[in-house]
């Protein structure tokens, strides 16, 4: 089997991931090409890594362009050149919405080659008219695929609700190279909770990472914490005159923009991982701490934690939009203060389930699944044809 996936742009864990599947794949006497649409994206700034793959083979569409200047023409065309070379039996799509899942997608639409879905998107509010007819679209759409590879259980639930058979939706397209952060924490000074109790985040400063609403819980509240944040963004100038306001200057750190393969040091610098978000398809960077081997705190509007956080075990959720509870879980996790470490090592045992081979299995499990034809109920075939052209067509 000749299978193809198509990403906006190649970051370390993306990487991992294709290496990891096509050394499981080759084995079975499959092969796997990467095609990524350009070498930059400029609002993530993941490495430009160039080199070819070891074990799969890949694709530059568009080599030392941004993402974001190529035309949605342009990336159409320039696929379907490609797609034609390389007649793969299966297409895998990074969702529904994105310039190159349509155009992918209307390729495989036209030529009749199956198709997988990436997807950790999770259900959004319907009542709107507006996102009724987006609900529509989304339904239109997923159901063109044979099938998926899904983040965890709500994802796989959203998949099934918008048409695609939970018994074709696989989980696990949300890992990292979890040795790749385990083996930092073996050269750890200090235990865990040693000194003052640490809060550590690696998040972009943008609205939906809710900063804000943690900084306040954190002057008012939880006032023996202090927090570590690794990233970048917009929102940096606002946040630093928020921590200045709140008289917060001694005890919350902003690292700045942190290269990739540096950041296992920074997991280093915490007791505790944070996930605030008031949104947020799944959270990688509580795999990667999880992986290092620490405790974690994470907003229940994340998708990763209905999969990786057992209460009380390895951590604990709460709700964003509620600061309260915020708070309780802070004091739940100093009244428990001595069995920070045990609960790291839960953390690690937990993420152990969800590392590159489960990528890997499942990627070839949902290819093999794509390659069984779904029964179409009368007229399907003709607005999937119909669709392919559609999608055909020149858009922004």
């Amino acid at each position: 089997m000749n299978i193809v996936i198509i990403y906006s742009k190649f970051a370390p864990f993306h990487i991992a991931r294709l290496e990891a599947a096509s050394f499981m794949g080759k084995k079975q006497g499959h092969q796997l090409v990467g095609i990524e649409i350009a070498h930059t994206q400029t609002d993530y700034q993941w490495p430009d890594t160039t080199e070819p793959g070891k074990h799969y083979s890949r694709v530059t569409l568009f080599p030392g362009q941004n993402y974001w200047t190529v035309t949605y023409r342009s990336i159409q065309q320039a696929l379907y050149r490609v797609l034609e070379d390389l007649q793969p039996d299966v297409v895998i799509l990074p969702g529904w919405g994105t310039r190159e899942a349509l155009a992918g997608l209307s390729w495989c639409l036209r030529r009749g080659i199956p198709r997988v879905v990436i997807s950790d998107s999770q259900p959004s509010d319907t009542d709107t008219p507006q996102a009724a007819s987006k609900l529509w679209i989304k339904r239109l759409l997923v159901r063109r695929f044979q099938a998926g590879l899904a983040g965890g259980k709500p994802h796989v639930r959203y998949l099934a609700d918008l048409g695609l058979p939970s018994e074709r939706c696989f989980v696990g397209c949300d890992v990292v190279d979890n040795d790749f952060f385990a083996q930092v924490s073996r050269h750890r000074s200090e235990p865990l909770g040693k000194g003052k109790p640490a809060l550590l985040s690696c998040l972009r400063l943008i609205p939906v990472k809710n900063v804000f609403g943690a900084l306040d819980v954190l002057a008012t509240e939880a006032t023996q914490w202090r927090w570590t944040i690794a990233g970048d963004g917009p929102q940096r100038p606002e946040i630093e005159r928020r921590i200045k306001a709140l008289g917060l200057e001694g005890r919350v750190c902003l690292l700045g923009y942190v290269d990739y393969f540096r950041l296992p040091q920074v997991y280093t610098q915490g007791d505790v991982y944070l996930q605030p978000s008031l949104s947020d398809t799944w959270g990688l960077a509580v795999n990667e701490a999880m992986a290092y081997g620490l405790p974690v705190l994470v907003s229940d509007r994340c998708g990763c934690h209905e999969d990786l956080v057992q209460e009380g075990v390895n951590g604990f959720t709460f709700d964003p939009t509620n600061p309260g509870t915020l708070a309780m879980a802070l004091d739940r996790l100093l009244a428990c203060k001595d069995r920070w470490g045990a609960m790291g090592q839960a953390s690690r045992a937990i993420i152990t389930q969800w590392g590159l081979d489960l990528f890997a299995k499942n990627l070839w499990q949902a290819c093999e699944s794509a390659l069984r034809p779904i029964p179409e109920g009368p007229g399907a075939r003709a607005v999937t044809k119909a669709l392919g052209y559609v999608l055909s067509y020149p858009i922004k």
